[in-house]
């Protein structure tokens, strides 16, 4: 599976971390995804942090900049490899991961409403964690790409603070543009000349 690039559109460029005042437009793409995620209001999106564990993006409430370690948020989408992949299998295999890693894991797997261009979604929400107090993860999946909205929080009081800007502000920005990146990255490329 191949990994996406996230581009951030920004009205002025700031060097090194961005702090959202008004929620910054994210673009997230690959060979056969592209999406739209807002930075929640007060939320950073930190790319130096994001590309040390190799993501695209990663998010943290501006008031938790100087805390260790930060609850966060990201979005990523990975391209199919081949039709056959899916969204159960996908998830599964996620999972096994995640409890090789976390043994002592608990975990509730929903299974999620959804519209076209969307064709399955499943929400799994992890707890009895050693090194947090949950994470829960969003799990899309279009005809040609795995989707993942991730929430991690490492107390129960950042779960409660945080856990409805990751329903509604962050999950519910979420915006699928389609499966051909290239006319938006054209667009883009014709505005910096």
């Amino acid at each position: 599976m191949k990994y996406t690039v996230t581009l951030i559109i920004l009205a002025i460029c700031v060097p090194g971390n961005t702090y959202a005042q008004d929620k910054d437009m994210n673009v997230v793409y690959g060979d056969h995804h592209i999406f739209t995620i807002e930075t929640p209001t007060n939320w950073i999106n930190d790319k130096k942090a994001a590309q040390v564990i190799n993501l695209t993006n990663f998010f943290y409430c501006a008031d938790d900049k100087d805390k260790t370690p930060k609850s966060y948020m990201f979005a990523n989408g990975i391209d199919k490899e081949s039709k056959t992949e899916n969204l159960t299998e996908f998830v599964e295999d996620d999972i096994n991961i995640f409890l090789k890693k976390y043994p002592k894991a608990k975990y509730s797997k929903i299974e999620m409403g959804h519209t076209l261009p969307i064709i399955n979604s499943i929400m799994i929400s992890f707890d009895n964690l050693p090194d947090r107090y949950k994470e829960e993860v969003v799990y899309l999946e279009t005809e040609e790409t795995i989707i993942i909205l991730s929430f991690a929080a490492f107390s129960e009081e950042d779960y409660q603070k945080y856990q409805k800007v990751f329903d509604v502000e962050f999950s519910g920005s979420f915006k699928y543009r389609g499966n051909n990146p290239k006319p938006f990255l054209d667009y883009m490329e014709s505005k910096e000349k």
